[in-house]
This record gives C-alpha cells, structure tokens and sequence, in this order.
C-alpha cells in the first residue's frame, strides 16, 4: 500500500483490498481500477463490476480489488470544493461510472508519469465534466467546522468545542452535518483519527501506537471505528502496509 497526503482533505491510496465489509465514512471515495476491475457492493444485496466509482459521504458500499486490478483510491474531504462537487455528482449514493476503462488507465499511467497531484486533478476534472450538474456546495459554516477537525486531530476534541470554534451551537451544527454529509460531526472527528492511524501504519507504527499518536483512548475504540468506516479490522490494513513493502 503506497498513500500520498495532497494537502487537507486529500487522500490518495494504491492497493487493493479483496474482502471488505459494508461500511460508511464521511469523506467522498473515488477508486478506480487502473490495470482490472472493482467489484462495488452497496448497502443489500447489489454487486456492480466496473473501473470507476464514486462513493458519496454516508452512503454504504465496499469497494473490493484484487492484486491485479491497480486500484487506487481517492478520499476528498466535503471541506475540499472537489468534495463536495463530486458529492452532489454521485447524488448522496453509489455513482457506478459507464465506461470507465480509458480514464482508469489514464489515471493509473499520471500517476506513473507525473505523480499524484496530476493524476487526482485529472481524475476530478473528468468525472466532473462526465456528469456535469450544478457544483454541490456546503454550508461554510460546516466546512468550517470539517477544516477544524482536521487540523486538530490528534488533539482531544468534540462536538462542542468545533461549535465554538464556527459561532454555531452544537445542536445546529450536529443536524448540519447530517444533513449535508450524510453523517454526524462525531463520525467526522473518528474519520480524521483513522487517517491520522493509518498514516502512523505507513509509517512503520504498530496497530496499538499508531491508534494511540492518533488519539483513540485504546484499541477497542480504534477496532471499532476502523471497521466501521473501512469494512476491515486494522490489523488488515498494517498486513497490506508490510506486503506492500516487500
């Protein structure tokens, strides 16, 4: 597994994951299969092959990949404008892309050639000119909030504190969330501390000291939210770390 941080609320992941359970997260996914297929299970009993989709903040899904598919996967944050543009795009579900063979691999082969940056702003600006609607946007009080979050993690921190923090109160701000993002602030807060986790994994970190630099109380907290919100336990995610640096 290789990942690269392209600044706040931008994530980019290459591996390939081959049984994930249903789960849920606040940010929007991209994944594409630059070299084979993705299979995308969404929430019941429908299966989708393809080489693209997008995942909408909150909606239900797992994204499955084999070693030979060169998946890649990209996490935009609804505080990014390609985030909430591709968010409104996907509809708030499961937008399985038509005919996504030729922009997987010409994403796959940026990537590659001129590295991530360009490979994620070409990805975007197609998949937003393939389905052009009216950009989506987000409340700027609530992107507000998101860019708080994100710049405070591993830091202890909660609804009410980032309400302050935007001149909200925590009520207002908590159904804004939901609303908009499909999720409450507090699964926004557990989302910025499994990427942190995960950054720790890519680091070399242990499972426990990397839950722990990024601020979870313990492993039980950790275990919980990663399989909540990447249908996979973290031991899972350090073993594709460790095969991917062999």
């Amino acid at each position: 597994m290789r990942a690269w941080e392209l600044g706040p609320g931008r994530l980019l992941v290459a591996g390939a994951f081959s049984d994930l359970a249903i789960h849920h997260h606040p940010a929007v996914q991209v994944t594409v299969g630059g070299q084979g297929r993705l299979t995308v299970t969404r929430d019941g009993d429908s299966h989708d092959a393809c080489r693209v989709v997008v995942i909408a903040s909150g909606a239900r899904h797992a994204v499955r990949s084999d070693s030979g598919s060169g998946a890649l996967t990209l996490y935009l944050g609804l505080q990014t404008p390609q985030g909430a543009a591709l968010n409104a795009r996907a509809r708030h579900g499961v937008w399985v892309v038509d005919d996504g063979q030729p922009l997987a691999e010409a994403t796959a082969t940026l990537l590659d050639s001129d590295g991530p940056h360009a490979a994620v702003d070409f990805l975007v600006a197609e998949l937003c000119a393939q389905r052009a609607e009216r950009p989506g946007s987000v409340h700027p009080q609530l992107r507000q909030a998101i860019e708080v979050v994100s710049s405070r993690v591993p830091e202890r921190i909660d609804v009410a504190s980032v309400a302050g923090a935007v001149a909200l109160s925590p009520d207002y701000l908590g159904r804004l969330c939901k609303q908009q993002t499909g999720v409450s602030l507090s699964a926004t807060i557990r989302w910025e501390r499994l990427v942190a986790a995960v950054g720790g994994l890519l680091e070399g970190l242990s499972v426990t000291d990397a839950a722990h630099r990024a601020g979870f109380a313990d492993g039980s907290h950790a275990n919980k939210v990663c399989w909540e919100m990447t249908g996979a336990a973290p031991h899972e995610l350090a073993q594709a770390v460790r095969d991917a640096e062999i």
